[in-house]
């Protein structure tokens, strides 16, 4: 029965450190907080930040923003390429998503608002680099952690 209890106690031990492992660092910008995994470093500058480790580049800002529509033609304009975009419902979070590539780099710019506050975040990622798929976008992981 000892054996047990104490095998059961280590698996408990197990679980609760792998699950506080997933997300180990809180963020805060502005009146906003996130979590990312552990791994990237973060460069805080007013209501803007850069998020990046060794795959990713990031840029998330809180404020008032641009329409998307008028945004899409400011970065044309500065000789962005538009290669995509779509309009889509993530945990009932509206985001517009605009893909531009300029200099072997592809952007993809995700616009939304959520707990009454407006976000851009963009993600920069070599245009030979697949962009990630949901569970593996550190955008999603961003946009679900948003308190």
């Amino acid at each position: 029965m000892k054996i047990k209890t104490i095998l059961f106690a280590l698996l408990m031990l197990l679980t609760l450190c792998s699950a506080s492992a997933l997300y180990a660092d809180t963020y805060v910008v502005g009146n906003s907080t996130f979590s990312l995994p552990d791994g990237y470093t973060i460069v805080e500058q007013a209501n803007q930040v850069a998020i990046y480790n060794d795959d990713y580049v990031m840029t998330m800002y809180e404020g008032p923003i641009l329409n998307p529509e008028q945004a899409k033609y400011k970065r044309m304009e500065l000789g962005y390429d538009l290669i995509g975009e779509r309009n889509y419902s993530f945990n009932k979070i509206k985001i517009n998503q605009q893909n531009y590539n300029k200099n072997g780099i592809t952007t993809c710019v995700y616009t939304f608002g959520k707990n009454n506050k407006t976000y851009i975040i963009t993600l920069n990622v070599y245009e030979d680099q697949k962009i990630p798929e949901y569970e593996n976008n550190p955008v999603t992981h961003i946009i679900e952690s948003l308190k």
